[in-house]
């Protein structure tokens, strides 16, 4: 298969960290099957058993991609969390330059200090917006959302498509039709569920409560 499924990498499908270990990944790989078995109450009334059993060969193939160390430093190339290691050098290459510019895989960075901002405003990672109380209470209080009103969040808090597709990496085409209500071109619900939480999660939002108002909508528009 393509390096991602219906724009979510392994990591996502799993759902751990780009960094995590081998036994996080193999924890995350137990639960996964535990979650996707076709035998689970938790997905019998979302998926069709040939639904779960796609799904759980998608969990399999993600933990035997990433629980092996070679072919996982290859799919991080890959989905470009990583840069493809230099060519080994010659023989008669200097001895320094075989040290130089050596791969090392993902590594985490810390974001200097954020300047304080005036009463009234707040940040994403993108943006500085004004804080709308009608805006926030309206999202408090809602019970059912639907594409357009995420829609509506990002756009008060001044994030665009493009920046939050190469943030949760989903491509643009499947966050424009999540915004508009295309449910028929939006994948099954546990990835649009995972698409919801991490655009929840980039917009500062409680990820569970508009995961599970969004999905509830969801479940009852597309049949």
């Amino acid at each position: 298969m393509s390096e991602r499924y219906d724009g979510q990498t392994y990591y996502e499908l799993l759902e751990v960290s780009p960094v995590a270990g081998p036994t996080d990944i193999y924890n995350a790989y137990q639960r996964a099957r535990a979650t996707y078995s076709p035998n689970s109450p938790a997905i019998y009334s979302m998926f069709t058993p040939e639904e779960a059993l796609q799904l759980m060969s998608l969990v399999e193939e993600a933990y035997q991609t990433l629980s092996h160390q070679a072919r996982r430093k290859e799919y991080d190339v890959k989905i470009g969390l990583a840069k493809a290691p230099p060519p080994k050098p010659t023989a008669q290459e200097p001895a320094r330059a075989r040290s130089q510019d050596q791969w090392i895989g993902p590594v985490k960075t810390s974001a200097g200090k954020q300047e304080s901002l005036p009463t009234g405003f707040s940040r994403t990672k993108f943006s500085v917006y004004e804080v709308k109380p009608d805006i926030e209470t309206e999202i408090e209080q809602a019970q059912e959302i639907d594409g357009p009103f995420i829609q509506k969040i990002r756009l008060y808090k001044g994030v665009t498509l493009d920046q939050m597709s190469e943030e949760i990496r989903v491509i643009k085409s499947t966050l424009v039709a999540l915004e508009a209500n295309d449910l028929e071109a939006l994948p099954v619900a546990v990835f649009t569920r995972g698409f919801v939480v991490q655009m929840a999660r980039l917009l500062g939002l409680n990820e569970r409560k508009i995961s599970d108002a969004y999905m509830k909508y969801f479940r009852s528009k597309r049949s």
